[in-house]
């Protein structure tokens, strides 16, 4: 009994390690075409029960909370709360026959996949060509979107694939930008269209960040007032998206203007407030001061700036 009372937690530690460490299978889907290929192998899936992703969902909120910037934390996420919501996601793709499409072919969208130079030469003002400079504009890129290992079945794994690989093309639609406030924006839209509990979570996590360095006076772009009025106009258009945008095939639409793709959609109304779409999100500056010869950092730092505006011994 002692034995298996030892032997559950560093099952458990193990777990965590997987789960928050880039899998070598992970890293190979994310440069295959078909990433599929990855996720039907017997040992790509982690089984896991309600604790268990309770315990890793609770765990990556905490982290993301502090660190916004994890996207492996994310990717926990994503899954382990995405459990209750998955057979509606998958029924979205079932609905339309371009999302049945994609069921049976299961495109990936990666550096592997798309010609990104072919995308540059494209027209001013198609979506292709305001993608790859919305992704330059931020510097980052399409890969690593593609980890599904909590899944339990392929269809799962597909559809939060697909949903986690075309998360950017939302920001391109709304011209929201991978700021803190951008990244809630786009979530309100998400959480209104397809009803995804990691939606709702990073829209709390994010307007309490927003909230906060608005209060904290950390943001002096007045964030708070912003996202309040972008909020709204973010929920109404996800309700009223004329076709489930899970179900589009965005690699046959390169070329379509994206003013015409608003319009087709329903998402042509403009937003309350412009924002800058090449904002990035808000680079974390430590605190530091030095006493005695020691050098502190962060809260520390705050307590011994404090102490030493008391004591004259550490001026």
């Amino acid at each position: 009994m002692a034995s298996l009372r030892l032997a559950a937690p560093a099952w458990r530690l193990t777990l965590a390690r997987r789960a928050f460490s880039t899998s070598a299978l992970a890293r190979i889907a994310a440069n295959e075409s078909h990433a599929y290929t990855e996720h039907e192998k017997p040992g790509y899936g982690i089984k896991t029960s309600f604790l268990e992703r309770a315990f890793l969902g609770l765990g990556s909120s905490l982290g993301l909370l502090a660190r916004p910037s994890r996207g492996d934390l994310l990717t926990v996420l994503t899954q382990v709360s995405s459990f209750s919501a998955i057979d509606r996601l998958i029924g979205q793709m079932q609905s339309t026959h371009e999302g049945r499409c994609l069921m049976i072919t299961r495109p990936s969208i990666n550096s592997s996949t798309i010609d990104l130079d072919a995308l540059w030469r494209l027209d001013d003002g198609t979506f292709g060509k305001e993608w790859v400079r919305w992704l330059h504009a931020n510097h980052i890129g399409p890969d690593g979107r593609c980890d599904a290992r909590f899944m339990p079945t392929i269809e799962s794994r597909y559809a939060i694939q697909r949903y986690r690989e075309t998360h950017d093309f939302y920001h391109v639609l709304l011209g929201m930008p991978t700021s803190t406030l951008g990244e809630t924006v786009v979530k309100y839209f998400e959480m209104a269209h397809m009803h995804l509990p990691v939606a709702a979570l990073s829209v709390v996590g994010g307007s309490v960040r927003v909230l906060n360095d608005d209060l904290t006076k950390k943001d002096a772009s007045h964030a708070a007032a912003q996202l309040r009025l972008l909020a709204p106009w973010a929920w109404r258009l996800g309700k009223n998206v004329r076709v489930p945008l899970i179900t589009v095939a965005w690699e046959q639409r390169w070329a379509q203007p994206l003013a015409e793709m608003r319009e087709e959609f329903g998402l042509h109304v403009p937003a309350p407030v412009e924002l800058d779409a090449t904002q990035r999100p808000r680079s974390s500056v430590k605190t530091q001061t030095q006493v005695a010869g020691r050098r502190f950092y962060g809260w520390p730092s705050k307590i011994w700036e404090r102490h030493g505006q008391k004591d004259a011994r550490h001026k």
